[in-house]
């Protein structure tokens, strides 16, 4: 559990950092938000990619996975925060999207287990506080740094221009860096195999090798694991793709819709954390109304139906950054608990299910935000929020009744 709070904290703290640095990314570059999409689409296009490989990335433990994915990310995280020019910006997006994937794809292996909903939320609990001070960090130091530079960073065609690279919000996320090496050396150290291992069978919630029993106590490994819980498996995954695209709707492109509003970039991306405020509240109470058995995801996606109306018929920061308050708090929920209903599925290892969840919250990722901005482009931000958030809350609302149900 310790491992698994340390990697949310780095990976709330820069994953929702993306949408501020997307902001003072178009004013460096002098371009439009919306032409910036790869950088929300960083962390999408990793989770796939681990998705793809994960089962062959914990085949030796998840510590394994978790200390490359530690390292990749505060590579890229350290690179973001410095890339003088546009490529080295996206590379940087790019090692920070992968690394941040790989923890999320370890967290359910560490944490499987009849209790994974609460677990999973308390764990994704100090993420969202984390997240809070991404984007007000970022906010807050650009609005301090003003015109200074860094010397011999940048040169001509750099983000600063020809007198170097600008000392803005985005050197924020260097703070990340240190408790992600921490958490590789930690994880090198467990990963060790003991010189009088007794066999190769461990259990993955103790840090060690994968099991080779499913969630539900079957054999795993093998197209027998998958079939019986075919139909429960594409039920949960599909799921976990509506709950993750209305959070990153709102994560992406929370501070797009703040500045729309008349806020100053820095000061729109540390509006944003309302959103994370909610989030972070809803998150640390879930598990006690979980504990209670209440429908949290129905409830939930009447909260968020409530927020994104605020958000999109009102056009002053305030009503907008309550509005993105309550849709945290409504959102909060969705991805611990349908994940741990994936994780849950009789039959499937937790090697397979990690990979499936990855594999849905990427195709989220990558899907929601850009489809938001479509719209957005076509029509207006605030329409494109009610055409998207609604539907799907709606959607998400209607698959998981049915289990609150029979759980009563």
């Amino acid at each position: 559990m310790r491992q698994v709070a340390l990697a949310q904290v780095a990976l709330g703290f820069t994953i929702n950092s993306l949408g501020a640095c997307l902001v003072l990314l178009a004013r460096d570059l002098d371009t439009p938000a919306g032409e910036l999409a790869w950088l929300s689409s960083s962390f999408g296009a990793g989770l796939l990619v681990v998705g793809a490989a994960g089962r062959w990335a914990l085949r030796r433990g998840p510590q394994r996975a978790l200390l490359g994915a530690a390292l990749v990310a505060a590579a890229g995280a350290a690179l973001l925060a410095t890339a003088p020019t546009a490529p080295t910006a996206a590379a940087g997006a790019l090692l920070l999207g992968l690394g941040a994937a790989g923890l999320v794809l370890v967290t359910p292996a560490l944490l499987s287990g009849p209790d994974a909903a609460a677990r999973l939320t308390r764990a994704n609990a100090a993420a969202s506080v984390s997240a809070l001070l991404g984007p007000l960090a970022i906010g807050t130091l650009d609005a301090l740094s003003g015109p200074g530079r860094l010397g011999g960073l940048g040169g001509s065609g750099g983000l600063g221009g020809s007198g170097g690279l600008a000392v803005n919000g985005r050197l924020a996320l260097l703070l990340a860096v240190p408790p992600l090496l921490f958490l590789a050396a930690d994880a090198w150290r467990r990963g060790r195999p003991p010189r009088d291992a007794p066999g190769p069978r461990r259990d993955t919630t103790a840090g060690g090798e994968p099991s080779t029993r499913g969630s539900g106590g079957r054999p795993g490994g093998g197209a027998e694991c998958f079939a019986p819980g075919r139909g429960r498996v594409v039920k949960a995954w599909a799921v976990i793709v509506v709950a993750v695209s209305m959070e990153f709707c709102f994560t992406i492109w929370g501070t797009v819709r703040l500045q729309v509003t008349g806020l100053a970039p820095g000061t729109a991306a540390a509006a944003a954390t309302a959103f994370l405020v909610g989030m972070a509240a809803g998150r640390l109470v879930a598990p006690r109304l979980l504990a209670r058995d209440l429908p949290v995801v129905p409830l939930g996606c009447g909260l968020t139906a409530a927020g994104t109306l605020a958000v999109s018929l009102t056009d002053a920061p305030l009503p907008v950054a309550a509005g993105l308050v309550v849709a945290g708090l409504g959102i909060a929920p969705f991805y611990p608990v349908t994940l741990a209903r994936l994780v849950q599925v009789p039959g499937l290892t937790v090697a397979r299910s990690s990979a499936y969840g990855a594999l849905a919250s990427g195709t989220a990722i990558l899907a929601a935000p850009a489809v938001l901005a479509a719209m957005g482009a076509a029509l207006d931000l605030r329409a494109a929020y009610l055409v998207t958030v609604l539907p799907l809350a709606a959607v998400l609302a209607v698959a998981t009744l049915p289990a609150a149900r029979a759980r009563r």
